[in-house]
């Protein structure tokens, strides 16, 4: 048992430290970082030659699920209200019902193809490992819906902050805001697609009740430990960087999150909610701590990133790359439609919307969810790694290569409507 934990050291210390190292490699293409650490841990137990994963499915699922508090944490931590007050409504609009809207459009076109009976070879269909084919019932479209329904900030970011300067500040609120706050969202329509194929909806009202229940309790503990945290980090000892406040909001989040669980609430909502809190409150000198906590962000996308590359061999996701294009289209198909829906009315332009379309991009949540199907009981859950690993890839090489180039002509667009605006004023 010794020998297998400081063989895990190893292979998640030494791949870590490739994939901080990978970053730089990244910018120089002009790709994102998470690209190369997903391929990275794609292709390592090949490289070993191990026919074996190197870690199970529960392990994997444990892991990311740890990595995915702190994700939703610091981007509760860093959504400021101060900032994003002008485009709250419009980014909670796009987070919640525009989630709701692009899981819908997935769910019912996968849905709807994998009940047509047509002899092409154009429609491509969805087969397991072994080659059957896979027919996606209701739980699994609307699975896959909401396991891509939500965008990454980091990976966002990450590529435009070096063309920030060619972006509108408020655009770029609205997609930092927008990908705050649609993470919850994703992780609640998922965990209804796997109740709904486990056969736990037989009472809707109990199940509604139960999640009602549980949401609760997870934000009242949320809230509770972000008050505790306030009133510990306010002190003027945690207001330099290095004084240790990461430190002891990292500790303070194990501490709050546990308590949800054993309390019966969401230990995921519970990370976002007291994120938010103290990442808002005024007796915190959030800036300096949200920095140095930035940290065990990264490491911890990082580590789901390897994570599903340690359990998902490239031959799976071959098995699976048609039908995962198939969708990714559909995905962006359906974010287009929800962005202007829920942004109509909205002082955005007709450009402006469609780059915030276009700049969505998927990274640890859906891998994450998906190691959550992997590790449960439901038929289709094992494919699902491999699946979501083939999607995220599509989004990181299409979006991650043509974002500067969108930046660059929404840009240009927006120029004369700019220089029209200043003649009149």
């Amino acid at each position: 048992m010794e020998q297998e934990t400081y063989n895990y050291m190893i292979v998640f210390g030494g791949l870590l430290l490739l994939s901080l190292m990978l970053e730089g490699i990244a910018e120089k293409l002009k790709l994102p970082g998470m690209l190369l650490v997903l391929i990275l841990g794609l292709l390592f137990p090949d490289f070993l030659g191990d026919s074996q994963t190197l870690i199970t499915l529960d392990q994997a699922q444990g892991i990311s699920s740890l990595g995915l508090v702190v994700i939703l944490f610091y981007g509760g931590m860093t959504s400021r209200w101060d900032v994003m007050r002008k485009v709250i409504w419009s980014g909670l609009r796009m987070a919640t019902l525009g989630c709701i809207i692009t899981a819908g459009t997935v769910t019912a076109i996968i849905y709807g193809l994998s009940h047509l009976t047509l002899n092409s070879h154009l429609q491509p269909i969805l087969s397991g490992i072994a080659g059957q084919r896979i027919v996606a019932d209701l739980p699994l479209a609307l699975f896959i819906g909401a396991m891509l329904c939500s965008t990454d900030a980091t990976a966002v970011l990450a590529l435009l902050r070096p063309i920030a300067h060619k972006i509108p500040g408020r655009l770029l609120n609205l997609i930092e805001c927008e990908s705050g706050f649609n993470d919850p969202v994703a992780v609640i329509l998922a965990g209804l697609a796997l109740a709904l194929a486990k056969g736990q909806l037989e009472d809707p009202m109990l199940l509604l009740r139960d999640v009602g229940l549980e949401f609760l309790v997870g934000a009242a503990v949320g809230w509770a430990g972000a008050l505790l945290g306030a009133r510990i980090l306010c002190r003027d000892n945690y207001s330099k960087h290095g004084a240790g406040g990461e430190a002891v909001s990292i500790a303070l989040l194990m501490l709050t999150t546990a308590t949800a669980f054993h309390l019966g609430g969401s230990p995921l909502l519970c990370a976002y909610v007291m994120g938010c809190v103290l990442g808002n409150s005024s007796k915190v000198d959030v800036e300096v701590i949200a920095t140095d906590f930035s940290v065990f962000n990264r490491a911890s996308e990082f580590v789901v990133l390897i994570c599903l590359g340690l359990v998902v061999f490239p031959a799976n996701v071959w098995v699976v790359k048609g039908y995962a294009l198939m969708v990714f289209a559909i995905t962006m198909v359906g974010r287009l439609a929800m962005t202007f829906v829920t942004l109509y009315r909205s002082p955005f332009s007709a450009p402006e919307k469609l780059f915030s379309s276009f700049a969505g991009l998927r990274g640890a949540v859906p891998i994450a969810i998906a190691l959550q199907a992997a590790a449960s009981p439901v038929a289709w859950g094992p494919l699902m790694p491999a699946f979501a690993l083939a999607v995220v890839m599509y989004g990181l090489v299409f979006q991650g290569y043509f974002l500067p180039a969108a930046a660059d002509l929404l840009a240009r667009i927006q120029s004369p409507v700019n220089a029209e605006l200043a003649v009149e004023t």
